[in-house]
């Protein structure tokens, strides 16, 4: 018997089926929150872990806290798929990139012709045309684009992505270390080979922008608990301004995180109280001011975020005629089913945190049994995300495997978990984190390949414009029918300023008159024009080809 160990067998199968439970009640219910093989696979690996526990005693190598390996772990993967994908594969990311590419061009918008046929042929989603002012920028705060420029301006928007991830690995390793692990350097290796991290970290989501600054601020909570009697102190003031960073790219998550660290900086012996909270406040005005002003060039108003302009002039109601409870919300927050919320975001969790079914339970568990460290702090965050979530309108991108809202959690998650690993039986401490480690990025490879197919798709007129000759026009096809139109639009999107380009990519026009008048406009008459035809497969194919097209 591990006369160290203070965690029972029977708490940690307690807690490991009561995070499970979720995820299979959600999939008994039908919800479409899963693919083929995430709830088989994360249960099998839970299987295989439970075997070892009662057959062997795992060994874990000293190599598995290696810092090296994780970054390796990091590196590799997430650089072969941003080499690997033609585009993004969703319409935030690409709202993101633009933002970016506007930003490294060192303007705020782009700007609108203010003709609705001329605009429509370079229209993009979740990019705000703001006919007003003649203005248009991503419907999207900030912070992400502002991370990305960068990258964008270096010709390689991935490099921020990975430098976000590796400041995970480092932030993660020193909150580990201030948090009494025995290994810290475990924790960056856990987060490395998480298939949601990795998965994530394939993407240019906002979330991976938030995340290094949800730790950092952890971190500086931590440090700010060391020494409470002093004045207005300078890690109290960090707190603040990463919070106000994660306003500025995910306002609801910022608000989350600043509630959660004020319980840290406000509760127990070590907490600085109003010196810290004070401090914090000062840190996140920056901030707040700059979203602000931000909202006030955008839209003109202080108060009003182009997120709230855009919802403003597409919703937010999809169908306002109906009943209430029937209606269909439109990019807008708190019109979601809370209970049937929490069962996506705590199912997804079931199966997402190192791939293993049920792990969340521990990493939450050992939050809490360390909450003296830090106010309870992270145990209130983690909770309080997918709570906040809940009533999103929309469930998340299915492509991430985990709860993509509450993903600036999973950090102090890793944390919590090989805290409580620390305080088991050793045979449940090395096969449980051996699992984690090296079998949860199973579900990542398995995940891929849906991506790729979105990817695929999405970056058809771009593989199509690789053919084509220099000078000429591709046209994105016009549907009247809405099910037809509706992927051209959510699919494909045109190029900025298309008369700069070799092969100009913009959406046709209901009749090749208005299609003539609008390449005219954008500096594009003249150039040999072709329509992207979809060939027997249809829409929702990846069968096309492109055919010359006369215009009167």
């Amino acid at each position: 018997m591990d006369t160290k160990a203070s965690v029972s067998p029977r708490g940690l199968v307690l807690a490991l089926t009561l995070a499970a439970l979720p995820s299979l009640v959600a999939s008994y219910l039908g919800e479409d929150i899963f693919q083929q093989w995430d709830l088989l696979v994360s249960g099998a690996i839970l299987a295989v872990a439970l075997l070892m526990v009662i057959w062997r005693e795992g060994r874990t190598s000293n190599a598995l806290a290696s810092m090296s390996l994780a970054l390796l772990v990091l590196i590799v993967p997430t650089a072969f798929v941003h080499l690997r994908m033609d585009a993004p594969a969703s319409n935030d990311e690409r709202s993101y990139l633009f933002q970016a590419q506007v930003f490294s061009e060192g303007q705020l918008a782009d700007n609108v012709q203010g003709h609705p046929m001329i605009d429509f042929a370079i229209r993009q989603r979740q990019v705000h045309d703001f006919r007003d002012v003649k203005r248009r920028f991503s419907k999207y705060s900030p912070a992400t684009a502002i991370a990305l420029t960068p990258g964008v301006w270096l010709g390689w928007p991935p490099l921020m992505v990975l430098l976000a991830g590796i400041a995970d690995l480092i932030f993660v390793s020193l909150i580990a270390r201030r948090m009494g692990l025995d290994k810290p350097r475990m924790a960056a290796l856990v987060l490395a080979t998480s298939p949601f991290f990795l998965l994530v970290q394939s993407s240019f989501q906002s979330e991976v922008f938030t995340l290094p600054a949800a730790l950092a601020g952890y971190l500086a909570l931590l440090k700010s608990r060391q020494n409470p009697k002093a004045g207005p102190t300078f890690s109290a003031f960090l707190v603040g301004l990463c919070a106000g960073w994660i306003f500025l790219g995910r306002p609801l998550t910022g608000v989350v995180f600043a509630a959660a660290m004020a319980i840290g900086l406000w509760l127990g012996p070590a907490a600085p109280r109003w010196r810290g909270v004070f401090s914090a406040i000062l840190g996140g005005l920056p901030m707040l001011f700059l979203a602000l002003a931000y909202n006030r060039v955008q839209t003109g108003e202080w108060l009003l975020s182009p997120y709230q302009s855009y919802a403003q002039h597409f919703g937010p109601w999809e169908n306002p005629g109906a009943d209430f409870k029937d209606r269909i919300a439109i990019d807008v927050y708190g019109n979601g089913d809370f209970l049937q919320g929490m069962l996506r975001q705590l199912g997804r969790w079931g199966v997402a945190f190192g791939g293993m079914l049920g792990a969340v339970g521990l990493a939450w568990w050992g939050l809490w049994r360390n909450r003296q460290r830090d106010g309870g702090a992270a145990a209130v965050f983690a909770l309080l995300l997918p709570v906040a979530y809940a009533l999103h309108w929309y469930p998340g991108h299915w492509g991430y495997l985990g709860p993509l809202y509450c993903l600036e959690s999973l950090g102090m998650l890793v944390v919590g978990f090989l805290l409580l690993m620390q305080d088991s039986p050793k045979a449940w401490r090395n096969n449980l984190v051996l699992a984690v480690v090296a079998w949860g990025a199973i579900l990542f490879v398995l995940r891929l390949q849906p991506l790729q197919e979105q990817v695929d798709l999405r970056a058809i007129p771009e593989r199509v414009a690789v053919e084509m000759a220099d000078d000429s026009v591709l046209l994105l096809p016009y549907f009247e029918n809405p099910t037809m139109a509706e992927p051209t639009m959510k699919y494909w999107t045109p190029t900025r300023k298309p008369a700069a380009q070799r092969v100009a990519i913009v959406r046709e026009l209901p009749t090749l008159d208005s299609t003539k008048i609008a390449l005219e406009a954008l500096g594009l008459e003249g150039r040999a024009v072709f329509r992207l035809t979809p060939s027997e497969q249809g829409i929702a194919g990846t069968g096309y080809s492109f055919v010359p097209l006369e215009l009167p």
